[in-house]
């Protein structure tokens, strides 16, 4: 897809004051076989691409996310059962908190709270930004445009907020931890930093489930906590 730009304004690096203009290039996949359930699920990545004023292009971070079209695939004749017991498990776990088993509607907490016009999910699994590109908001921008861009036919857009440095994949592979930089902090900060930063966005968490959502009918609307039903606590 044709990279979608924004701009960042801020410090990088040294502590000159510069402008950053932001790029994400997304690659997205879709098989073309007959339908069945993992068909209906779209795996995106985003390379994040920075262009500082006075330099070349560099990279900047990758956000990753999924598409996962329940309304078609109920359209298409999917069960509700098969959706939840035939897609992979991170995504079944989306469904067996937010739908009804048998119908395939959204549950009536989840209805009440979020007014959830569309069925489709899009889930934000990560998104990194190395170190010299931090600070710049280039994280947040890219996270709304892979919205704007993926989360049309979406009544929710969801993640489960995890830092990556505590992850296997991360943790176990040096240049992988070098090249993420994370700050020196325990599990347990850098965990409720990362929730809070969420928070910020509009994302509000799921009881202890430790996902969080954001209904896009509600997007951009002031919303106090205290609105929330005591069923999310």
């Amino acid at each position: 897809m044709k990279p979608t730009k924004t701009l960042a304004e801020g410090r990088k690096g040294t502590g000159s004051n510069e402008n950053v203009v932001a790029s994400v290039e997304f690659e997205l996949c879709a098989a073309l076989n007959d339908s069945v359930e993992t068909d209906f699920v779209h795996s995106i990545a985003g390379r994040i691409i920075a262009e500082p004023e006075g330099s070349g292009k560099e990279d900047a971070g990758h956000i990753g996310a999924s598409l996962v079209q329940f309304g078609e695939a109920l359209d298409h004749g999917i069960s509700a059962e098969r959706l939840g017991d035939g897609i992979s498990g991170d995504i079944s776990e989306y469904w067996e908190h937010l739908f009804d088993a048998e119908t395939g509607c959204p549950k009536d907490e989840i209805q009440n709270e979020f007014e959830l016009v569309d069925l489709d999910l899009l889930i934000i699994d990560y998104v990194v930004i190395y170190p010299e590109f931090r600070g710049l908001r280039i994280a947040e921008s890219a996270i709304h445009r892979t919205i704007d861009i993926f989360g049309t036919g979406c009544g929710l857009v969801a993640c489960k907020p995890w830092p990556l440095q505590f992850t296997p994949s991360v943790a176990d592979d040096p240049e992988a931890l070098k090249r993420l930089a994370p700050p020196n902090v325990g599990k347990a900060e850098a965990l409720r930093k990362l929730r809070s930063y969420w928070s910020r966005l509009g994302f509000w968490p799921l009881g202890d489930t430790g996902i969080y959502l954001l209904s896009l009918s509600q997007r951009g609307c002031d919303v106090s906590p205290r609105d929330r039903g005591k069923g999310f606590q």
